[in-house]
């Protein structure tokens, strides 16, 4: 049974649009989960509450709190321009980078930085299409509970682990230690993708999206790589780039 709520000064309401923040997800351990799909990708148990519109009629979780609005209050209390009804607060998750499995050829992503959401959402969407066994995040990096960086992901935030404010230095030096190629896109880079042996153990390794990768870093990365651009772009989307190393490994180890 749900509890009606009709005022937006209710502290359930309150916190729901305090989590559009970070300080607050951060300091409530806590995130939000908007629209049916992504509302059911989410564990039942990691729910701590849900919220829905008077108006929809689709999929609800069983949990034991939930609370019922008007479609008008829902809609000032969304982060989308076309609410879909249902938002789910969800407890935050994380993974620890000293529990990373090195074992029988890895297949990791690293992000130097990187800002954007939807580059974000995407190069972890692009992951977790491509079987990838972790996405490993570096300290400046957009927070992944961002709510566009979760719709950009469509569900997949949930299905690999994402190690996050990792010190990517000594990361990088664990896995050329553990013979883990890191190979990272540079515009210096004197090899390419296809020239590259992805077939074992490696870790692709993206920069931010206007600076690219910090010379500290490029400086431990065991092989620097440029992406062809025969046109006359100078540079790429992160994203982008991101997915065309992480297909390339795919198509090596797939044997195409």
């Amino acid at each position: 049974m749900f509890k009606e709520i009709d005022s937006v000064q209710n502290k359930i309401i309150k916190e729901v649009i305090s989590l559009n923040i970070k300080k607050n997800r951060d300091k409530k351990g806590l995130f939000l989960l908007e629209g049916e799909r992504l509302v059911s990708e989410a564990k039942v148990e990691d729910i701590e509450y849900i919220v829905i519109s008077k108006s929809y009629k689709g999929y609800v979780p069983k949990v034991n709190k939930g609370y019922v609005i008007s479609d008008v209050l829902f809609s000032k209390i969304c982060d989308t321009i076309n609410p879909q009804g249902i938002i789910a607060v969800c407890k935050s998750f994380d993974y620890k980078i000293k529990d990373i499995k090195l074992e029988n050829n890895p297949f990791f992503v690293m992000l130097e930085n990187v800002m954007d959401p939807g580059n974000m959402g995407t190069i972890i969407r692009t992951a977790d299409a491509a079987g990838v066994d972790g996405v490993i995040l570096s300290k400046g990096c957009v927070d992944i509970f961002n709510p566009k960086v979760i719709r950009s992901t469509m569900g997949s935030i949930f299905h690999l682990p994402i190690y996050r404010n990792v010190e990517l230095g000594e990361c990088i030096k664990c896995l050329n230690k553990k013979n883990i190629l890191t190979i990272g896109a540079h515009l210096k880079g004197e090899n390419t993708p296809y020239n590259t042996n992805l077939k074992n153990g490696c870790c692709v390794v993206i920069g931010n999206e206007a600076n690219g990768l910090s010379d500290e870093i490029s400086n431990l990365i065991s092989s620097l790589v440029k992406i062809p651009m025969p046109g006359m772009a100078e540079s790429m989307n992160a994203g982008i780039a991101a997915g065309i190393l992480i297909y390339e490994g795919v198509r090596q180890r797939l044997g195409e």
